[in-house]
C-alpha cells in the first residue's frame, strides 16, 4: 500500500513505532532540509552537531526553527539534534523550540542525568513558548561502550524518550574497532541495542550505512530487518526509498502472509501429505508479525487522514 503523507498535528504526528527512515542533514543547509522533507523519510533531523560548524550554529537555528513548519505542513516529523547541554546544547534549544521540534536528538549520551537535565530544559522552554507540556519527545544517541552498558537506565530517565539511536561511527572508534561494508564489527553492539530499546517499550533506531554504495546499503538494511529493527538512520538522500520499502510490508508480502497463515491453520487439522509443503511454526510466526506490522500501518493511515 501507498502511505501517503499528512499534515502533523499533535494527534497526527506519525507515531514512532511507523518512523521508518529517520534522514540527517546539516543544519545551515536549507536547500538539504528542502529535499529531505520532499524525499520520502518519514523523520528529517537537522543536525546541530558534527554537520554544522559552531560559528554557523546562531544562523542554522533559525533555519531548522522555519523547516519545523515545513516539516509540519508535508506530514513530516520535524527533529534537531543539539550539541550537549555543557557545550552549545541550551543556546541550541533556546534557539529551535520557537519553531515547535517533534523530536530533539543529544549525542554522547552515556549517563541517565544527561536525560534528565534534558527534559528539565525542554519543560522550562515549552512553558516559555506556549508549546504543549510534554509533547516534545527526546532521542538519545548511543556513542560509546559506556552508552550502550547505561542503556537501560538512560532509556527510562524520561517518559519524554521515545526513540533512541545507535551511532555507528563514533561507536565504533569507541571500541577501536576495524570498520568493515559487512558491519561485523557492529552487529554485537547492534542486537543488544535493539534488544535493550525493545525491553524499554523505546523505538531503536539503527545505526547509519556511512558506506554510499546500494549494495552494500542493501545488504545492512536487509540484516537490520532479520534483527527486527523497524526504524533506521539514513544520511544518504539515495537510501530512502530503498529503506521505506524494506520496512513496509508490501501488498504482495501481505498476500503471501495471508496465505502461509491460513495454510498453516488447515494443517492442524489436515497436514500435507507432501511433507515439503508443511509450514513451520516460525514461518507462521514471522507471518504474523507481518501482518500485525501492516495492520498498524493501516490503522494509522485512516486515522490521520
Amino acid at each position: 500500500m501507498t502511505l501517503c503523507a499528512m499534515p502533523s498535528t499533535a494527534s497526527t504526528r506519525r507515531p514512532p513505532t511507523l518512523r521508518r527512515g529517520w534522514m540527517f542533514v546539516a543544519g545551515m543547509d536549507q536547500a538539504a532540509h528542502a529535499r529531505a522533507i520532499a524525499g520520502g523519510a518519514d523523520v528529517v533531523v537537522a543536525d546541530l552537531e558534527e554537520f554544522t560548524a559552531p560559528a554557523d550554529r546562531p544562523e542554522a537555528r533559525l533555519h531548522i526553527a522555519a523547516m519545523m513548519a515545513d516539516c509540519r505542513a508535508r506530514g513530516v516529523v520535524g527533529a534537531v539534534r543539539v550539541n550537549k547541554l555543557e557545550h552549545d546544547g541550551h543556546a541550541d534549544l533556546c534557539g529551535v523550540m520557537a519553531g515547535r521540534p517533534d523530536v530533539v536528538f543529544l549525542p554522547h549520551v552515556d549517563r541517565p542525568e544527561q536525560i534528565v537535565a534534558l527534559a528539565a530544559e525542554i519543560s522550562s522552554l515549552e512553558a516559555e513558548q506556549g508549546i504543549a507540556a510534554g509533547s516534545t519527545e527526546i532521542a538519545p544517541t548511543i556513542e560509546s561502550a559506556a552508552g550502550l552498558l547505561a542503556l537501560g537506565a538512560i532509556l527510562r530517565a524520561s517518559p519524554r524518550v521515545t526513540a533512541c539511536l545507535l551511532a555507528a561511527e563514533d561507536f565504533s572508534a569507541s571500541l577501536g574497532a576495524e570498520r568493515g561494508a559487512d558491519g561485523v564489527e557492529l552487529r554485537y553492539a547492534r542486537a543488544r541495542f535493539l534488544l535493550e530499546c525493545v525491553a524499554a517499550g523505546v523505538v531503536a533506531i539503527d545505526c547509519p550505512c556511512t558506506f554510499r554504495a546500494i549494495a552494500t546499503f542493501t545488504a545492512d538494511l536487509e540484516l537490520a530487518r532479520r534483527l527486527g529493527f523497524k526504524s533506521k538512520c539514513v544520511v544518504f538522500p539515495e537510501h530512502v526509498a530503498l529503506l521505506n520499502e524494506a520496512l513496509t510490508p508490501s501488498a504482495q508480502q501481505v498476500q503471501a502472509a495471508e496465505q502461509l497463515c491460513s495454510a498453516f491453520e488447515r494443517q492442524k487439522t489436515a497436514p500435507p501429505t507432501d511433507l515439503s509443503l508443511w509450514i513451520d511454526a516460525p514461518l507462521y510466526n514471522n507471518g504474523r508479525r507481518l501482518l500485525a506490522r501492516h495492520a498498524e500501518f493501516v490503522a494509522w493511515h485512516a486515522t490521520a487522514v
